[in-house]
This record gives structure tokens, C-alpha cells and sequence, in this order.
């Protein structure tokens, strides 16, 4: 596994994960433009890209699905909550993958555990991939994506236990929560 992180914070997250088999972004945050830039720093294409596993219908972590409906070949990952939610403001259909949240599936050589995270999107998810058949010739390697916690409750603390790759995204700012009118102070 090769992994990469294309950028993370409140203005976009997205990351490169590739394998022997696939090529994939989790969370597409970024223009498309943009997101092909930053894979060109890393000696990758946008159109090499495989499938797009998205946590959570949020703009900093799905704008760049508009500007992805000219590659009709990329598939699409996302729990079905997250993708109607995201289907309402494209204008393109793409090449959706529902998975079940909870659930554990594979695309390619990657088996994918998505599980809940606490955030106030409609059904955010976390992530952990891993690839490898667990032997000399082929170790088993996993690596946690983990975005917008506000703390880390004990089921998302198993799940992530026995990564070696752990990348959790998450933000605190007082004043901008204080000064927001449309989250309750309890969220």
C-alpha cells in the first residue's frame, strides 16, 4: 500500500491510497482541477483513479464529485444516506457503490470496514482498509480514516485498534462554534 495525503482541513480533505490493484481517493473535498493537481505533486493522474470512497456528504469532503461526472468509470462509495443526500445537487449520476454502514466489503484487492463516527452529517462513516494476505510474501497492512470526531466513542476505538496507519482529521474552533446560528451549542 502507498498512501498519501492530498490535504485536510476545513476548506477540503482527500487522500491517495494505492495498491497492486487499485488506485482510490477517500473523500474528494477538492475541486476536480485541484485534485489533480495535488495528485500530479505525487506522480499520479486523476484519471488513473479507480473508485472514490466518500465519509460523509459534507462539502469539504465531497465538492469534487461535480467535476468528476466526465470519468464515467469511476465508481462511487458511499452509504445510501450519503449518497441521496449528495445526489440532490449533482447534476450527473455517477457510478454509486452503496455499502451498508457497519458493513465490511471489497473493492479490488482492498477489503473496506465502514463503520459510524459520531459527526452531524446524515450517516458519517470512518474507514479502515487493508490489503495483504497476512503472510512473509504479502503482510497484511491497515490504515484507519478517520475525519470530523468530536471525541472517539469505544466502538470507533475497536474498530481502529489494530491499524498501523491511523489518519484522523478533526478540528475545534470555539468562537466559529459559538458564532454559528444554524448547530444548537449541544451539537
Amino acid at each position: 500500500m502507498r498512501f498519501s495525503i492530498l490535504g485536510s482541513g476545513s476548506s477540503g480533505n482527500a487522500a491517495f491510497l494505492r495498491t497492486d490493484d487499485c488506485k482510490i481517493l477517500i473523500d474528494a473535498g477538492f475541486s476536480a482541477r485541484k485534485l489533480a493537481n495535488m495528485l500530479a505533486t505525487i506522480g499520479e493522474s486523476l484519471d488513473a483513479i479507480d473508485a472514490v470512497f466518500i465519509t460523509h456528504e459534507h462539502g469539504d469532503h465531497a465538492a469534487g464529485l461535480s467535476g468528476l461526472k466526465n470519468r464515467p468509470h469511476l465508481k462511487v462509495f458511499a452509504n445510501r444516506d450519503t449518497a441521496e443526500s449528495l445526489q440532490r445537487d449533482l447534476s450527473h449520476k455517477p457510478d454509486w457503490q452503496i455499502f451498508e454502514t457497519g458493513s465490511r466489503f471489497r473493492f479490488r484487492d482492498l477489503e473496506i470496514e465502514a463503520f459510524s463516527v459520531p459527526h452531524d452529517a446524515c450517516d458519517p462513516v470512518g474507514f479502515v482498509f487493508s490489503h495483504g494476505e497476512d503472510n512473509l510474501f504479502s503482510p497484511r497492512r491497515r490504515l484507519g480514516w478517520l475525519t470530523d470526531l468530536g471525541h472517539m466513542p469505544p466502538h470507533v476505538c475497536e474498530r481502529v485498534r489494530e491499524v498501523e496507519y491511523l489518519v484522523i482529521e478533526a478540528n475545534h474552533d470555539t468562537a466559529l462554534l459559538e458564532a454559528d446560528r444554524k448547530r444548537p451549542w449541544p451539537v
